[in-house]
């Protein structure tokens, strides 16, 4: 077959057609709106396809993130009452990015109820980066924080913050933003702030408006509260070798062996008529702590010496050493739980093993009825108005505290994640 004449060819730049075949089409004008909507639509796509393909990607990402959480409880968390339920309001710091377009190092707050474990809300308390917080004092209407950012005071049953640092009426530009400024006043069931000019307001529990504090409230607080940027919790997290329960009851771990840590948990009761022993390694007990306020003085340094100094400079660091470490009788503390017939416990698996363990002590009998590991020390204990305790503790596999063991009725410690909510819901509450 003839190509040329099938199909013909060019001549000198003009196509040449075979015989009896018809012209070749001719085309037409082109489209001005047509060409530019097309020019539109192909520049669209380059912006456009990066973004979508960057978008699925991190869509992919957000969704195959485990929804737990890096946290690390703070000792400042407390037990209330909300709606008649033992509500522990935990304040933690969380490093892990709950949700898209969220600050990486968030400090928050998640109330969970003690009784079945879940979370009524979590609430991001800081604008910027993480800072200290304290659980103050709560009802059934509003919950108060004290944060390096200021007071935040928090709708109960929401976590929705209400008010919070210079925008809290009657307190406005004096408030002072540190953790260490304000506290809890049991008597007068009021939050108490310490204020940029030195004196003290207060904030009756359930409301939002800061008043100038009773004169006998100002001298309770008188030298506890500071402007100090160190939260001083040590009061809070200690272990006692020795206890008393409010009924007499005596708790001491004595120590049977020195060389390999061999220790015994002796309950006696008021009378001394009944002791009960149980043989432990390396035994602390959980203490009952609390915000109550403390007769001392806050050191530059945020450490909080405890004692009457009345007649010393508090500028000479030396001589407040001094006087401190010549006061002895400290008062003993009552142990966590006993309200509910037990005492915690922390010691190790045994002589030979590290594993740290908390179990809980029947003191009727001294019978260990249960126990669980940690991953460290335990951290506090705390107890609600209904008498639930809870124990902040690192989990087996944490060398920080990111877990609550809540003690049931029947003894057993029964674990509650903190930091648990899912994170694609955080950016929605």
């Amino acid at each position: 077959m003839n190509t040329n004449e099938s199909r013909g060819y060019v001549l000198n730049g003009t196509p040449v057609l075979p015989l009896q075949s018809t012209s070749l089409p001719t085309r037409g004008p082109r489209d001005p709106r047509k060409v530019r909507r097309r020019i539109r639509l192909r520049f669209l796509g380059f912006f456009l396809a990066p973004a979508l393909i960057g978008g699925v990607i991190a869509l992919v990402a957000w969704i195959s993130t485990p929804p737990t959480r890096d946290v690390e409880i703070l000792p400042g968390s407390a037990v209330i009452s909300i709606d008649e339920q033992d509500v522990a309001v935990v304040v933690y710091a969380d490093t892990s990015r709950p949700g898209m377009f969220e600050p990486i190092f968030q400090t928050r707050a998640t109330a969970i109820r003690l009784s079945d474990g879940k979370a009524l809300w979590d609430q991001r308390l800081n604008a910027e980066l993480a800072s200290e917080a304290a659980t103050l004092a709560g009802d059934s209407s509003r919950v108060y924080v004290g944060t390096d950012e200021g007071l935040v005071i928090l709708d109960a049953a929401t976590g929705a913050i209400e008010a919070q640092g210079t925008g809290i009426a009657g307190l406005g530009a004096d408030a002072v933003l540190s953790a260490s400024a304000y506290g809890y006043d049991a008597e007068a069931n009021a939050v108490v702030a310490l204020s940029a000019t030195g004196g003290f307001v207060q904030i009756p529990v359930g409301g939002v408006e800061a008043q100038p504090a009773d004169p006998a409230v100002a001298s309770r607080w008188q030298g506890t509260l500071s402007s100090s940027a160190f939260l001083d919790t040590s009061a809070l997290t200690r272990l006692v070798d020795e206890a008393m329960a409010p009924d007499g009851t005596t708790f001491t771990i004595e120590q049977l062996s020195e060389a390999v840590s061999r220790d015994a948990l002796v309950i006696a009761s008021s009378d001394q008529q009944t002791i009960r022993r149980t043989e432990l390694v390396d035994a602390e007990i959980l203490p009952e702590t609390g915000v109550e306020p403390q007769l001392g003085v806050m050191l530059d340094t945020g450490q909080f010496l405890e004692g009457d100094f009345t007649g010393v400079d508090p500028d000479d660091i030396e001589a407040l050493l001094e006087a401190a470490s010549r006061m002895t009788g400290e008062d003993i503390p009552a142990p966590a739980a006993s309200g509910s017939g037990f005492v915690l416990v922390q010691h190790r698996e045994s002589v030979n093993a590290e594993k740290t363990l908390l179990s809980s002590v029947e003191i009727a009998t001294g019978r260990i009825v249960d126990t669980v590991e940690m991953g460290a020390d335990a951290v506090r204990a705390v107890t609600g108005p209904s008498g639930t305790t809870a124990v902040i503790a690192p989990a087996p596999d944490s060398w920080f505290p990111n877990t609550l063991l809540v003690l049931d009725e029947d003894g057993t410690l029964r674990p509650v994640g903190v930091g648990v909510v899912p994170w694609w819901v955080a950016p929605l509450r």
